[in-house]
């Protein structure tokens, strides 16, 4: 399996396709949310926040979204760059609260 923090540190490598005709990448994780939990990313929609074709994962967030995640967190912080382990902590975050890491 693949840990959150792997797939938040690979993000830019991820196809995001045609948004008009394609679903997404959404990543989907094992609860309870961690960096270290196992993810997925997959082309679907979640069904009462489940991934139909992994019913063990939730949806955690879209990659498009990950990413303006990410991005927020280091402009909050003066252009810094997060480490794995805190860009994957700023994603939870946002799917937990829906709202952006604050800085400390």
């Amino acid at each position: 399996m693949t840990a959150l923090i792997e797939i938040i540190a690979a993000l830019d490598s991820i196809p995001v396709g045609d948004s008009d005709t394609d679903v997404g990448p959404t990543i989907f994780a094992r609860r309870p949310w961690t960096p270290d939990s196992d993810a997925v990313v997959l082309r679907e929609h979640a069904v009462n926040y489940v991934a139909p074709s992994a019913p063990d994962y939730r949806y955690l967030l879209e990659v498009d979204l990950a990413k303006e995640v990410i991005e927020v967190w280091s402009a909050w912080r003066g252009g810094t760059l997060p480490s794995p382990a805190e860009a994957a902590q700023a994603v939870i975050h946002y799917a937990e609260h829906d709202a952006y890491q604050p800085p400390d």
